[in-house]
């Protein structure tokens, strides 16, 4: 008898430190890219470019990569960078007026030229700068402090927090802990607990737009067990992990921003 997949939300679970619970995670994109320049380390750079559809005729984009070389376009069709990249995280610098336009493919390691950035542009408010949420490793990066609090016992109330931590350009430590607060709102400083690293996460593909980013990846347990997991941010400042055995289930930036939607408190953290 087949026994079908279902997508989980990953519910960390409040203990103290004898047995941190264990977190999934998800991200960053390693797509394509073609033999240019080295860098400064030696590492191969690649030319960046993809497609651009749906700007309106008169109306004027901005993109750069990596924060910098400003690309401005002014047609539809294919586009590349000046400057080839080892890692790159294409955003849009400044919207056409009247329109928004959106990235997807956007970041990633290029191991040969990359030609699969998709932006499309639809009537919107535009008009000025509009970065898209920042996707990969470098948009989770610092301290996160989950969204409940819980009583500890011994009259403390505790939130998880996690901190991850980068290993490459594709890979992060999740570290993870508790805060132990003195009152039931946890406000305030809080006391740190553990800090421990239970698993690294290597993320497989990232995309975003101007109000979500999502993450793909493996989270690999320092027990040895594996899981897919999805890290996905709601703005800059909110990341809440998504468990995805079965990655068919939840597999577009569209589907994973629905799942935002109904997620509990408990699955989702605020950057500190």
């Amino acid at each position: 008898m087949r026994t079908a997949s279902v997508a989980f939300v990953f519910r960390p679970r409040l203990t103290l430190p004898a047995g941190l619970a264990a977190g999934l995670v998800g991200l960053l994109a390693a797509c394509g890219g073609g033999g240019d320049n080295d860098d400064a380390s030696g590492t191969p750079r690649h030319a960046i470019g993809g497609t651009l559809t749906g700007l309106a005729a008169n109306a004027v984009l901005v993109l750069n990569n990596n924060g910098a070389d400003p690309l401005r376009l002014s047609a539809n069709g294919t586009f590349q960078f000046a400057e080839p990249a080892a890692a790159y995280r294409v955003e849009v610098a400044t919207q056409p007026a009247g329109q928004t336009c959106t990235v997807t493919h956007g970041s990633g390691t290029a191991t040969a030229a990359v030609a699969d950035i998709q932006v499309n542009c639809a009537a919107g408010n535009g008009g000025g700068t509009g970065p898209v949420i920042t996707a990969g490793i470098a948009g989770i990066l610092g301290e996160w402090q989950q969204n409940t609090c819980v009583a500890a016992g011994g009259g403390q109330w505790a939130r998880n927090y996690l901190r991850p931590v980068q290993v490459n350009d594709t890979t992060i430590s999740h570290v993870q802990g508790l805060k132990l607060f003195t009152n039931n709102q946890c406000s305030g400083t809080g006391t740190v607990l553990g800090g421990t690293a239970i698993g690294q996460v290597t993320f497989s593909r990232s995309e975003s737009n101007a109000s979500v980013a999502a993450n793909w990846g493996t989270f690999r347990q320092i027990t040895g067990l594996t899981s897919q997991a999805i890290w996905a941010k709601r703005g800059e400042n909110t990341l809440c992990l998504l468990g995805d055995e079965n990655p068919s289930i939840l597999p577009t930036l569209a589907r994973v921003a629905a799942a935002l939607d109904t997620l509990p408190a408990s699955a989702c953290y605020s950057r500190q």
